[in-house]
This record gives C-alpha cells, structure tokens and sequence, in this order.
C-alpha cells in the first residue's frame, strides 16, 4: 500500500515523529524502486535547500501546506517561510506543528488571492515551491475552483517588481493541457514573455525555473 494513502487514512495521529518516520521511509522505497515519480518530500525539500543555498535565498514562499512537510524540513536554511493552504482542517493542523516558531507564516486561502497579498511586502529574491493543486482520490485536499491555480500563481511572481526569484513546481508529469493543467510548452511561452532570460528545466518531475547566473 502506498505510504502516502496511510497517512490520509489516519490524519488525527499526524505529528512531527510520524511524518519523519513516513518520510524516511519514502526514501527509501523510492530508491529501492530505482526513483520513479512522485519523488519523495524528503528529496523535493533537499533540492528546495540546495537552490537555497546556491542563489543565497533566505525566503521561502510555498503554496499548499497539505500536511507541513516542506516547512518541517527546509525550516532551519529560512530566515522566513509563507505558507498557503485552502483546506481548513489542513491548515489548522499544520499551525499546530509550529505555534511558536515566528518565522513561519501561515496563510489560509486560495493561493490565486492571497500569493499577491504576500508579493506585495517582498523586496528581495524568493524561492517559490508552487504545489497548489487538488489530490483528489483518497486525497484530503480541498477542490478549488480549479485543479491548479498555477497560471495564476505564475502571473503574480513574474510581474512582482523583483525578477530573480528561483521558482520550483511540483508534479511536472500533470502538465500536458488536462484538467486545467497548461502544458510544458505553455509554461515555457508563458515564463519567457515576463523573463526572456531565465533556464526552464524539468528534473525529479519538478519544473525548475531560474534566473541566468
């Protein structure tokens, strides 16, 4: 059984311990299993931390909390971490995970509307982890009124007064034009009309996209 569907299955158990242990052993199987998608979060927050360090980002800005994964694990390379949830119930178990920790941000909303509120206090270069989308299935997320909000989300980033954002989506294989997903191709005319100049690259089914250096 996939690991991810026990955890949904028994979300009133969920803590830091549990997502460790679940998390880890992601890993593992991932590795076992000659690293198919999805890629674990573990490895998904390495990158994030990698990118971190290479531009010299001290932001993160993600949308989808889902169950606070990300945040958990990249907490310590970020002097300050935004956060976005639609779900309710989500959103209040993750505030539950880090209720002293100042530098963490939460949001409850859809990120199409509350991405632009937070660019609006942003004056320096962000790392963006767009992963805003609804699970469906045996998920716990909520539907928004679409699959993805990411077009929306793009077109915040891109015309925010800072252009050397580093910008990660998750899940490239969903994008082929379905269920309200763009296509790569539309991703890549998108991206350049705003930044001419920026690498597109898709790697670990992350769509990755980054300023020239």
């Amino acid at each position: 059984m996939h690991i991810k569907g026990i955890v949904l299955s028994l979300p009133r158990f969920i803590n830091k311990p549990i997502l460790a242990f679940i998390n880890h052993s992601q890993v593992w199987l991932w590795y076992l299993n000659g690293k198919p998608v999805p890629v674990p979060p573990l490895i998904k927050a390495k990158i994030i931390i990698a990118y971190a360090k290479q531009c010299k980002i001290s932001n993160l800005i993600e949308t989808g909390t889902y169950l606070g994964e990300t945040v958990e694990a990249t907490k310590k390379y970020f002097k300050r971490l935004y956060t976005i949830e639609l779900n309710k119930p989500l959103y209040e178990k993750a505030k539950r995970l880090f209720p002293k920790d100042k530098k963490i941000k939460m949001f409850l909303g859809d990120s199409a509307q509350v991405l632009p509120k937070i660019l609006k206090g942003i004056n320096s270069p962000c790392l963006f982890w767009l992963d805003a989308h609804y699970s469906g299935g045996i998920g716990i997320t909520l539907k928004p009124l679409k699959e993805t909000p990411i077009l929306q989300e793009l077109k915040s980033i891109l015309k925010n007064k800072v252009k050397n954002h580093i910008i990660l989506i998750d899940d490239a294989r969903f994008f082929t034009g379905d269920n309200d997903y763009p296509t790569i191709k539309e991703v890549k005319t998108f991206v350049k009309e705003f930044l001419p100049k920026h690498k597109i690259n898709i790697d670990n089914d992350i769509i990755m996209i980054t300023p020239t250096i």
